[in-house]
């Protein structure tokens, strides 16, 4: 598997997610309005334990998280990462997800992210389709998903949230 790199989301900037992170990954994940389109906040102790495993994921080449960390200038504004889908990245699939403050949300940093890791994704690791999902009735995401060139798709069975996107390489 590729490693993470840094990308260029101009004017935003993603850094792989590292060790130091995890306090980044722990606030986004178990705050109310971060959450609001993906389910529930995490409770601490499990947040605790995803930030930490996605660190060793991130530094393992077999690994099936990687994350990034995405900035504008000095500002941290949240995470993007990518969830293996598939037994293998090269020809596989990876569900997509983005974590914003509520301050960074509709300023474009999703949308630039996305298309930057889009890249990473098709040409570097060899993707060969990315999902997301969000729940029912967050226009935003659905809006943010048309953006980036996302097609609706029919949700797995028993999957957590009900509205699924697709984009094929």
């Amino acid at each position: 598997m590729p490693a993470a790199f840094s990308l260029s989301a101009p004017p935003f900037t993603l850094r792989p997610y590292a060790p130091g992170d995890e306090a980044l990954y722990v606030a986004l994940f178990t705050h109310a309005d971060v959450m609001q389109a993906v389910g529930p906040p995490m409770a601490v102790d499990v947040a605790t334990r995803a930030a930490q495993t996605c660190i060793a994921a991130q530094a393992d080449a077999q690994g099936c998280y990687r994350h990034w960390v995405i900035t504008y200038g000095e500002d941290t504004l949240g995470i993007l990462g990518l969830a293996l889908q598939s037994p293998a990245w090269q020809g596989g699939s990876a569900e997509l997800g983005v974590l914003l403050w509520p301050q960074a949300q509709g300023r474009g940093a999703a949308t630039a992210a996305i298309a930057a890791v889009e890249g990473w994704a098709f040409q570097h690791a060899g993707l060969l389709q990315l999902t997301t999902h969000h729940a029912e009735g967050h226009s935003p995401a659905a809006a943010l998903m048309r953006a980036c060139g996302f097609s609706p798709c029919a949700a797995e069975p028993g999957a957590r949230l009900p509205c699924a996107w697709i984009k094929r390489c």
